[in-house]
């Protein structure tokens, strides 16, 4: 019994390559569950990943990315009503909605995605306060790592089942998640803590993960199909490194005349000037021996060049991290409009199905609702969640501004994209950028100031649109009275 389990165990772990301890001679794939492979895997490439994050280079880059793209500057929450408006403009501009007061809620969102990346998951505690100036509802959010979910506690816990420190009810979801107090790898305690895991319902903690498959709970890191690839490509460029360094050694070595001849292990011996024994090159050191006498210098050859391997490896490593090699790499050498126009277009709709997929459904629309119901509790306002509630992602930069406005003007004129859809995809919401344009134009009407980026006034070829309108926008400018429009003339007048 107990040999069967530990070659069950031995087959989960061995679900992931990088939680193995060596490459397996032969390709043995394991049958188990989403949950069965995860579980004896995740703690292991959770502290290989962030040991890449910490020490290598292109790791560290892959976070930031993933961050900056699909969080980038936050996802906003576009309310309809003006005082669900306010009050969330007031909590989340400001650091009130933070448990530790450090960031805020586009902060802590950005917080969160670094940390599902590099770890796999991420949790997030809505906490109750008293309300404030800053935070009108009194809710604040505390982001744990996944080392707080206590994946020990595993059976049937009190009548529930627990799997991986998460109790699930009758139709299998989330009811409860055992969490630690503190970060079990702390190297200290407050003091008269318990540190024992206690359950904590789930309509308190909000666990973000990317869900691959049917039946998952948890998850690895994202970096889980490239942590091998790339500690490969840092030994190999940590050994290349070691080569050049050996190749740029130029030394010189003095053979001294003596008539002393020596045998065995002694005979041939270099020797520094001191008379040690040498048994490592430095630039431009000189050695010595015994014999006829001469001087001889060693200059060791260069070898080839290793760029077409680093790159491959490099390629290789970036696909398998969602991402383009000139975003990892950061090289443009060969990349031109087309083939970056290409690589983000895939991207992005990748990008797309994170933000749609996990952080809005996961995230930011349960703070948004706990928000919601919070506000409803304090009578700040009524119970109903109001129509026309919006989560907008931040706007994918153009890679050639004019090329893609064209196309995108286009689009609308023919009907292909909706409006609205047109100005969501800079990250503003429809309803407000028309509000922002109204009020825009009557400001400017009001001050008698006429632009030539203003489509009412002036034509895309420079003529004037409407003489009428801009001789209204003088007059009133001038504070003169209107003359009377001049009606057009009916068929009997013109006869």
């Amino acid at each position: 019994m107990i040999a069967t389990r530990l070659r069950e165990a031995w087959r989960a772990l061995r679900g992931y390559a990088a939680a193995q301890d060596a490459r397996a001679s032969t390709w043995a794939a394991s049958g188990g569950s989403a949950n069965s492979e995860v579980a004896n895997a995740s703690s292991t490439i959770t502290r290989r990943a962030r040991d890449a994050v910490r020490n290598d280079p292109y790791a560290a880059r892959i976070i930031d990315l993933w961050t900056g793209n699909a969080v980038g500057a936050g996802i906003t929450t576009r309310w309809p009503d003006k005082k669900h408006a306010d009050a969330w403009r007031r909590w989340a501009d400001s650091t009130a909605c933070d448990a530790e007061g450090r960031l805020d809620l586009y902060g802590l969102q950005a917080l969160v995605m670094r940390s599902v990346v590099e770890s796999g998951e991420c949790l997030v505690r809505m906490l109750i306060t008293e309300p404030t100036a800053t935070n009108p509802i009194g809710l604040r959010l505390q982001v744990l790592e996944s080392d707080h979910l206590d994946a020990s506690r595993t059976g049937t816990i009190g009548g529930a089942i627990t799997v991986q420190g998460i109790t699930l009810d009758a139709t299998g979801a989330p009811a409860a998640y055992w969490l630690f107090p503190q970060h079990p790898g702390a190297a200290w305690y407050l003091p008269g803590s318990n540190q024992s895991s206690v359950p904590v319902p789930a309509g308190e903690v909000l666990h973000i993960y990317r869900k691959r498959r049917p039946g998952q709970l948890r998850d690895v890191s994202w970096l889980a199909p490239i942590l091998l690839r790339l500690r490969d490509l840092g030994d190999y460029e940590a050994a290349l490194l070691m080569k050049a360094k050996i190749e740029a050694c130029l030394a010189a070595v003095v053979t001294e005349e003596s008539d002393e001849v020596l045998t065995g292990p002694a005979a041939g011996l270099l020797r520094d000037a001191q008379g040690r024994p040498v048994e490592a090159f430095e630039p431009g050191m000189i050695l010595y021996r015994r014999g006829t006498g001469s001087v001889e210098v060693v200059n060791p050859s260069g070898g080839g060049s290793h760029t077409a391997f680093a790159r491959r490896a490099l390629e290789a490593a970036s696909v398998g991290a969602g991402l383009t090699y000139d975003q990892v790499s950061g090289d443009l050498t060969q990349a031109n409009y087309s083939s970056l126009r290409a690589g983000k277009i895939e991207f992005r709709r990748l990008c797309e199905q994170v933000q749609y997929g996990m952080l809005i459904p996961m995230l930011v629309r349960p703070i948004a609702d706990r928000f919601h119901r919070q506000g409803a509790l304090l009578g700040l306002w009524g119970a109903e969640m109001p129509e026309g509630l919006a989560h907008v992602p931040p706007a994918h930069e153009m890679i050639d501004p004019l090329k893609d406005t064209t196309a995108l003007i286009a689009q609308v004129r023919a009907g292909f994209v909706p409006q609205p859809e047109a100005v969501g995809s800079f990250g503003y919401d429809f309803r407000q950028a028309v509000e922002m344009i109204r009020e825009a134009n009557a400001l400017l009407d009001d001050a008698g100031i006429s632009l030539d980026s203003d489509p009412r006034r002036v034509a895309k070829s420079g003529s004037a649109q409407d003489a009428a309108q801009m001789a209204a926008v003088e007059i009133a400018a001038t504070g003169a009275a209107m003359p009377p429009r001049a009606e057009p003339a009916t068929p009997s007048q013109q006869g």
